[in-house]
């Protein structure tokens, strides 16, 4: 993980909005999920999604291992969070939103099991090798009816090493198919506005249930 850490030192972060992502604002309420549902935000950074998602009047925990996305996070909103030590790694509170600094794989929230959770990225952001033990850990933070938006991107493996890392259909169907109902809620072909010289590149926003 030392390469989200390079490049938060490094301030290049480039896949920060300084908005809401228009695929959450789109699609969640598509979820038909009511406001009481504690969302979990896995590898959030700063983002501005989890304003987002608690103006919807959801509590919102958001986990990120990298301090400097913590600290600007909080800054960036102008509030000082109360901050709690745990076995597990630091948790920052303000108003209805909680961020955890912590390993992923390893943090269990005291807020958990969720109701949903909003993936804007996270799994593309991980090794392939990762993916495996990424949907265990969010089948074990999760209820048995969990709902969740997951955000993913597409195109030959061999034209480019992430992040982001490709994840083809295949893979979707692969690691989720088991344990959730998949349902694709938008294809965009990001292939002449990609920049990237890539052969095709696209975007695609899941609603995975879990079953």
């Amino acid at each position: 993980m030392s390469i989200w850490h390079q490049r938060w030192n490094e301030n290049r972060i480039g896949f920060h909005r300084s908005l809401a992502n228009p695929a959450l604002t789109e699609h969640w309420p598509k979820l038909e999920l009511d406001s009481s549902s504690h969302v979990l935000v896995p590898l959030c950074g700063k983002s501005l999604d989890m304003h987002w998602l608690a103006q919807q009047g959801h509590s919102v925990s958001g986990i990120e291992f990298v301090d400097k996305a913590v600290k600007e996070f909080f800054d960036d909103w102008a509030k000082k969070p109360q901050q709690t030590s745990t076995k597990f790694g630091e948790k920052f509170t303000a108003g209805n939103i909680n961020l955890y600094q912590a390993d992923f794989f390893k943090v269990q929230p005291d807020d958990a099991p969720f109701s949903a959770w909003y993936d804007r990225a996270a799994l593309v952001a991980l090794p392939p090798s990762l993916r495996t033990q990424y949907v265990e850990q969010l089948r074990k933070l999760t209820t048995p009816d969990a709902k969740g938006l997951m955000v993913t991107f597409d195109y030959p493996k061999e034209e480019m090493q992430g992040p982001p890392f490709a994840l083809s259909d295949e893979d979707v169907e692969h690691f989720f198919r088991p344990f959730f109902e998949i349902e694709r809620l938008q294809f965009t072909d990001l292939t002449e506005e990609d920049g990237r010289e890539l052969s095709r590149c696209s975007l695609s926003v899941f609603m995975l249930t879990r079953r």
